[in-house]
This record gives structure tokens, C-alpha cells and sequence, in this order.
């Protein structure tokens, strides 16, 4: 009986040790260059103008953010932004986030800036609005991007291709 009961007692300890063992099994996200998302991004639409290019390495970067989004920007890690000084639509932004928890903020505020362009356009370039009509706003983790090209579905896709 004595050894019955020890039997018992230690099938029950092993089983509370092994509960107690970390599962988490989540891998740590990958590290991306802002650089090599904005040049796969672009890769995919060779209709795009040519592109001036500002970034959080620049002088006053946050006033720079300030034209693509009214987020808060403590929560920005780093950004590179490309637009077209032609009057036409297109823009591209990657931006890494410091807490991926920030991520649905600084969304919204990327999906208000679409619809602030979308006005500006209907009253001085209405042609461009079907292309603001296409644009995407993704993200990956703590990386979001904002797409404004004819070619913004499979530019999404080559975004989301980099994290793989």
C-alpha cells in the first residue's frame, strides 16, 4: 500500500513540474532595415515616379512625422517616408513602432491621413483619387506600412514577404 501511495505521489509531482514548464514557443520578431522593406515595396510597381525620401535620420524628424501622421510620436521607433514631388498620389511609408501594442493608433492616423490626400486631391488633381482609393495600410508586427501605388496589392504582398 505504502509503495502504492509513494507511486502516486510522485506520478503527481512529475505532472505538476512538467505544468509548470514555459511553453511559450513564440519567436522573436525578425529585425528589418526600413531600407530593404521600402525597396521591396517599390520593387513591385515600376510605374512609380521618382521618389523624395525623408526619415527619422533627418533634421527634425518629428516635425517631418508630422506631415504623414498626427500619432504621438514617442511611439515611433523609425520611419522612412516616400513621396512624389510631381502632384501625383503616390506615397510610401514603413515605419517601425517601438510597442507593437501602438499599432492600431498609428493605423487610424495613417488611414485619416489617406482620407485628408483623398480631399486635397478631389479639389486640385481629382484623377489621382482612384489611386488613393487603392491604398493599403498594413502591418507586420511592430513594422507598418502605408502604400499609395497602382500596384499597392502585390507591393502589400512584397511587404509582408519580408517577415517570412
Amino acid at each position: 500500500m505504502k509503495k502504492y501511495l509513494r507511486c502516486i505521489l510522485l506520478t503527481t509531482l512529475l505532472i505538476m513540474i512538467a505544468s509548470c514548464k514555459n511553453t511559450d514557443t513564440t519567436q522573436p520578431e525578425k529585425d528589418r532595415p526600413l531600407e530593404e522593406l521600402l525597396t521591396s515595396i517599390q520593387s513591385c510597381d515600376t510605374s512609380l515616379p521618382k521618389l523624395t525620401q525623408i526619415s527619422s535620420q533627418d533634421k527634425q524628424p518629428e516635425l517631418n512625422f508630422r506631415y504623414l501622421s498626427d500619432a504621438d510620436y514617442t511611439m515611433i521607433h523609425s520611419y522612412l517616408y516616400a513621396y512624389s514631388m510631381e502632384g501625383t498620389a503616390e506615397e510610401i511609408a514603413v515605419i517601425k513602432l517601438n510597442d507593437k501594442n501602438d499599432a492600431a493608433t498609428v493605423m487610424d492616423s495613417l488611414h485619416k491621413h489617406i482620407e485628408d490626400r483623398k480631399g486635397t486631391f478631389q479639389e486640385y488633381a481629382p484623377e489621382q483619387v482612384a489611386l488613393m482609393e487603392k491604398a493599403v495600410v498594413t502591418r507586420n508586427g511592430r513594422y507598418i506600412a502605408l502604400i499609395i501605388c497602382s500596384k499597392s496589392g502585390l507591393a502589400q504582398k512584397a511587404f509582408q514577404s519580408c517577415f517570412e
